[in-house]
């Protein structure tokens, strides 16, 4: 049987570490820690041991906070928050091809060799909303782009990094200049 009366709180070791970084882009976000010109503060409270160096910890906390990244870009690219269907398994279905398309999506980034994530939307607008004719001349099939001469560059170079059997270190711009 529980027993009820006070509630006695729990001793556990927990201790702090704070850091300090300077701000090299003009809007670093979050809020204020500490007013001070050209850094920024970040607080963490942690139950790691003593033996965990602060920039480990500061560095572990630090890769979690990009999953909260990955689930926004799923909620506003591929319809996670409208993924409730009648079924479990179907809901779970899919909401497992969502995230294997917006692995995709980065794959497809990381092919490329562009080193910021772009969202889908824009990966939809910059690639796949140029209008273009396939045609067979001379016995070979092309793809004729309706794109602007200054920009045929940057397809170019973006067909032969799709078409290279080896992936190499030249990466591509995000988008045509």
């Amino acid at each position: 049987m529980a027993r009820r009366g006070k509630v006695q709180p729990v001793l556990d070791s927990r201790r702090s570490s704070a850091t300090k970084q300077s701000v090299t882009w003009s809007n670093p976000g979050g809020k204020k820690l500490l007013e001070v010109e050209g850094y920024t503060f970040q607080a963490l409270v942690t139950n790691l041991p003593e033996t965990v160096p602060p920039i480990a910890v500061w560095r572990d906390y630090n890769k979690r906070a990009g999953c909260e990244n990955v689930i926004k870009q799923l909620d506003i690219d591929f319809a996670l928050d409208k993924l409730c269907l009648k079924k479990f398994f179907a809901t779970e279905a899919a909401m497992a091809f969502s995230v294997l398309a917006y692995n995709l999506c980065v794959l497809f980034q990381r092919h490329l060799g562009w080193m910021d994530r772009v969202t889908a939307a824009t990966l939809r607008f910059r690639l796949f909303t140029t209008g273009g004719i396939i045609s067979k001349s001379g016995g070979r099939t092309t793809i004729r782009l309706a794109v602007p001469p200054d920009q045929r560059p940057w397809w170019r170079r973006l067909f032969e990094k799709l078409l290279s059997p080896f992936p190499n270190c030249n990466s591509l711009l995000p988008s045509p200049p």
